[in-house]
């Protein structure tokens, strides 16, 4: 039998690496072997630390098996199967562990095209995160756009953004290193929050009259008010960041009066069945990103800071539990 490994959060702020027993496809289900697994700062840094317990929403308890964008090769499938074989890389939802089983038609599977790389796809679900936003509060040619937290997601939606042709698009964070990467996914202006005035520095840039679009990427409700006042009337502010906590915000005169529209996207609540009213499902978001990165639309390799080998979980989390503010993409590399 072939031993796998998994990493496994046992309780907060504690990551180690456990062993299990390969499993064998079942009629349906295909094993796949990992190359990259991606973390996601946000939800992972916060299961970790066990942010979570003082949200108000139930969680499952320690120990918790994290992760859930995995990208690896089909190496066995189960009897009768024909739409995956053996040798063809697949994108999936799976936890950060060296083999797993999907099962084809339940579980969320994407073939890879040809000339994507496999690091650069490993990032498909925060881009998923990141088309939600944009999904909901849709850009116009030519209209401005702030996106607050130049994480991954932050900078994901950035260059979609710039693929819809706004300008200026803007991009604000508290980080310099963040800043210089949003740049070259294509922000026309980047403001560094904690040492400039980005009210001012939006006004300057939009002759006075905001921006038509703010994208709230941050983990932080400290952002929210900022994010209102730099908003042209009507405008929309959408938060996609997960802010955990409380804002205090002038409702008067920073948002009922200007006639502003505030919104929250969660991602999971996405379809995942197309209709005629919601055709824009969460795999084919995956796939428009794939196809993005393939055509060369969207950039990933600059999003990419940390690559380290599963048996550095430890490390790794307690390095995004202490703030990571010179990390954007970081991956487990199962090979």
């Amino acid at each position: 039998m072939e031993t796998g490994h998994v990493v496994v959060f046992p309780s907060a702020f504690a990551a180690t690496l456990e062993e299990f027993t390969v499993p064998r496809p079942e009629a349906g289900q295909v094993l796949v072997r990992s190359a990259f697994s991606c973390i996601s700062a946000g939800t992972e840094r916060k299961r970790y630390m066990n942010v979570y317990a003082d949200s108000g929403v139930p969680q499952r308890p320690f120990p918790v098996r994290p992760g859930y964008a995995n990208v690896g090769t089909v190496v066995e499938v189960g009897a009768g199967m024909t739409a995956y074989q053996p040798g063809e890389r697949v994108l999936t939802m799976a936890n950060h562990a060296s083999h797993y089983l999907r099962t084809v038609g339940t579980d969320a599977i994407d073939r890879l095209p040809p000339n994507v790389p496999s690091d650069g796809a490993a990032l498909a679900v925060l881009a998923q995160v990141a088309l939600a936003g944009v999904r909901r509060a849709p850009p116009e040619v030519g209209q401005a756009a702030l996106v607050a937290g130049q994480g991954v997601v932050g900078q994901m939606v950035v260059q979609f953004l710039k693929a819809a042709g706004c300008r200026p698009v803007i991009a604000t964070d508290v980080a310099d290193f963040r800043l210089e990467r949003a740049q070259r996914s294509g922000a026309d202006l980047t403001v560094n929050a904690a040492q400039e005035d980005v009210h001012a520095a939006v006004m300057n840039a939009t002759g006075g009259n905001g921006v038509e679009r703010v994208y709230d990427a941050t983990p932080v409700p400290d952002a929210l008010p900022t994010n209102l006042r730099v908003a042209a009337t009507r405008g929309i502010i959408v938060m996609l960041g997960g802010p955990m906590g409380k804002a205090e915000l002038n409702l008067y005169a920073d948002f009922f009066r200007r006639d502003l529209t505030l919104m929250g996207v969660f991602q999971p609540l996405t379809p995942t069945e197309a209709t005629p009213q919601a055709p824009w499902t969460q795999q084919r978001h995956r796939q428009l990103y794939l196809s993005m990165l393939e055509s060369g639309d969207v950039q990933a390799e600059h999003l990419i800071t940390h690559v380290a080998p599963p048996t550095d979980a430890a490390a790794i989390y307690a390095m995004l539990a202490a703030g990571g503010e010179d990390s954007l993409g970081v991956l487990f590399d199962w090979r």
